[in-house]
């Protein structure tokens, strides 16, 4: 089992009134678990973030440091100091 990591995770604009921070530090031994324990520090993130089965919705990026997690084969990767885990939605328009 791997070593529980503090991290922060960063919150999107839109969500740092109903989280009450821009930023969560969280503990977890993999990206994974870091990302479940802040759904679990603000609920309302997964509600925002997340489809009814447990996937991120289609316009929410998640980075582990500069990595988008879809890039990722997996979230099993373990944790370092200084890790961070960013939660960011999709930006698309046209012309106005």
């Amino acid at each position: 089992m791997p070593r529980r990591i503090a991290v922060d995770v960063v919150i999107p604009a839109m969500l740092h009134a109903v989280v009450g921070a821009r930023k969560l530090r969280v503990e977890g031994g993999t990206l994974a678990e870091g990302i479940e324990a802040a759904f679990l520090a603000a609920p309302v993130l997964r509600w925002h973030l997340c489809e009814d089965s447990g996937k991120f919705r289609p316009h929410v990026l998640c980075f582990h440091n500069e990595v988008n997690t879809r890039d990722m084969p997996s979230l099993d990767v373990p944790l370092r100091a200084g890790d961070e885990i960013v939660f960011l939605p999709a930006i698309s328009g046209g012309r106005g």
